[in-house]
């Protein structure tokens, strides 16, 4: 039966990163759950009764019609992964009370910020701020960079160099450029690139839970 392992492994992953993609489940949780399946090479026999039991509850969850039923919303699902890039990331200084999230630009997540608002990370509450002055992100550890504002990236990546900051964008090729965590949409789910240079050059460290789930990795 060991031969199905390969198989039940890659439906896992899947399922894993569905949930995340939803906002179902946290990075850490899933990454739990892979672990605790033992994905490696010499499982055994109970290692696949644990795969093929977690796999159809999975699938059971998924499909189910209350699940099916309601699509969130492209910035509801953003809003989530926000959340985890956060909580998977170090900054070098870790004594401030609060992070600071600040939304540069138009703000396009609205309401759906309310499930962000408040929530804490190794203690530290985060505090939501919107400003549309670029000297103010220096006061900022998260810095959202809105599409209205994309044209100016260049200056504001510059006004952020050197500075420990988490850029994030949701715009083609931002990551490229030297954002981050940049996030898309493919096939009505998020998925994310993730530049660990320029997060190296901030004096930031992202998890590598987090960067399991990354599209792409930009070295």
């Amino acid at each position: 039966m060991t031969f199905l392992l390969p198989k039940l492994r890659q439906l896992i992953v899947r399922i894993a990163k569905a949930w995340i993609m939803a906002g179902c489940m946290p990075v850490k949780q899933a990454a739990s759950a892979l672990g605790y399946l033992g994905y490696r090479h010499n499982s055994n026999q109970s290692s696949l009764r644990h795969c093929a039991i977690l796999a159809l509850c999975c699938l059971l969850l998924t499909y189910s019609p209350g699940t099916r039923a309601e699509q969130p919303p492209e910035y509801r699902l953003k809003v989530a992964f926000l959340y985890n890039f956060i909580a998977y990331t170090e900054w070098p200084d870790q004594q401030n009370l609060n992070l600071n999230f600040c939304i540069y630009g138009e703000d396009p997540f609205g309401e759906h910020l309310q499930h962000l608002r408040g929530k804490k990370t190794n203690e530290q509450e985060i505090l939501i701020r919107h400003t549309h002055n670029i000297e103010d992100l220096s006061m900022c550890q998260i810095v959202f960079i809105s599409r209205s504002v994309i044209h100016d990236l260049n200056a504001i990546l510059n006004q952020l160099n050197g500075k420990p900051i988490l850029t994030i964008s949701d715009n083609p090729n931002a990551s490229l450029q030297g954002v981050v965590i940049n996030m898309s949409i493919k096939e009505g789910k998020v998925t994310f690139e993730a530049n660990i240079a320029s997060a190296k050059r901030n004096g930031l460290k992202l998890s590598s839970q987090l960067l399991r789930f990354a599209s792409e990795v930009y070295q």
